[in-house]
């Protein structure tokens, strides 16, 4: 394989560390970020998805913004993923703690007006203007499949014109034309990254790296993706690819609630205590010996280099 001469960044969707009692526990919040960071990985907190961002309030959500701070903030790429809003100003409630709190870049995602709707071109323009007239801050766009729309290249690529503080868009779909056709058409400033399942395909077309909930639990093994493509080595690449994907499909059995399965695929490492918020809850004791065992015959220990239970 030749040298790619790219760096590809592993974004984490991370989890929110609760107490037992349900409140914030954020010295668990702050060694899982220092496991993140001592791996390599970029971070991205507060999502709706792993980071159970719908059950924050907006002052939890600036208390997690401020630890992510003091425990990540140039060492690696440090962004917020303020959870799905149906209007601009519910939207900019939580960002709007992210860019004071001194977050890298926060990620946006497209409007989300419930029922199915599907907001016309001019609505969409509506809606971006206002979050990126009032967030001056680097962005990141999040195209991604739940919002049963995407906005196209053309209207992308204007707004990455109007608005030189976006950075960066999400493709977390698996549209493999629609993606090339934003490389083509977006600045090349603008990083494009997509989900961890086409990666290596994507990387070859330009991403830029991925997002993904996984490396909560795993994420030396994912950065070791990341440094075969940087380094060239493509066995490397391969075999932590496998075992990605081998990991995620053990664990896919408790989706699609993203942050169950993270809560319980901690606990049961003990790395953490398994506490979720209203609605979720977790999985039963045989659950979580099924899921043990099947990381027991994966090695997840071994690749990790957590200690023996």
């Amino acid at each position: 394989m030749t040298d790619t001469n790219r760096n590809l960044t592993m974004f984490c969707m991370s989890q929110t560390p609760f107490q037992t009692d349900g409140s914030l526990d954020e010295d668990g919040l702050r060694a899982h970020l220092q496991r993140l960071v001592t791996a390599g990985n970029g971070i991205y907190l507060g999502s709706g998805g792993a980071g159970e961002g719908h059950v924050l309030s907006v002052k939890e959500s600036r208390r997690v913004y401020e630890i992510g701070v003091e425990e990540a903030k140039g060492k690696v790429p440090l962004y917020a993923n303020p959870r799905e809003s149906r209007t601009a100003e519910g939207m900019l409630k939580v960002a709007n703690e992210a860019a004071s709190a001194g977050i890298d870049c926060v990620q946006f995602y497209q409007l989300d007006a419930g029922h199915g709707m599907i907001p016309t071109p001019k609505e969409q323009e509506l809606y971006w203007r206002t979050l990126l007239e009032a967030v001056k801050i680097p962005v990141a766009i999040s195209i991604h499949a739940y919002a049963g729309f995407m906005a196209t290249p053309d209207f992308l690529a204007n707004l990455c014109e109007q608005y030189p503080q976006i950075i960066a868009v999400n493709v977390m779909n698996f549209d493999v034309p629609y993606f090339i056709k934003l490389r083509d058409t977006l600045p090349e400033r603008i990083s494009l990254y997509s989900s961890y399942v086409n990666l290596i395909q994507m990387a070859s077309l330009g991403a830029a790296g991925c997002l993904m909930a996984e490396n909560n639990v795993i994420p030396n093994v994912t950065q070791a993706i990341a440094d075969g493509w940087r380094d060239g080595d493509l066995d490397k690449m391969a075999e932590n690819a496998k075992n990605l994907q081998r990991f995620a499909n053990i664990v896919s059995a408790w989706a699609p609630s993203t942050a169950r399965w993270v809560k319980m695929a901690l606990k049961v490492l003990g790395l953490g205590n398994g506490v979720l918020r209203p609605p979720y809850l977790l999985p039963s004791e045989e659950d979580q010996r099924r899921m043990l065992a099947a990381f027991d015959a994966l090695g997840v220990r071994e690749l990790e280099g957590l200690p023996s239970a």
